[in-house]
């Protein structure tokens, strides 16, 4: 599976912000993705974002519609991970 992922600051937090089909953005399916990929962001806080015409859906292990009120994230530079590729080794430069 893979996911484009953006590394921002958003409210003077830096966060990796995932965006996944609207259909993982919810407790239970969007905890197991999250757990898949932490290994890729070990150092920050994850969260998962969709883009609706009204706003912004997030799901996190904290409160992720605080930081992304008002932001524009589809605005932002993403990366691709590929979750079936296991994470780069702790030597390696990080992908972004």
């Amino acid at each position: 599976m893979k996911i484009g992922v953006a590394v921002t600051v958003l409210k003077g937090v830096r966060v990796a912000v995932a965006f996944p089909p609207p259909a993982w953005v919810v407790p239970g399916m969007g905890d197991a993705l999250l757990a898949r990929l932490q290994p890729h962001f070990p150092n920050l806080p994850l969260m998962l974002a969709a883009l609706q015409p009204h706003g912004v859906r997030s799901h996190a292990a904290f409160q992720a519609q605080a930081l992304v009120e008002g932001a524009d994230l589809g605005a932002l530079p993403r990366i691709e991970i590929d979750l079936d590729r296991p994470p780069p080794a702790p030597d390696q430069p990080p992908p972004f």
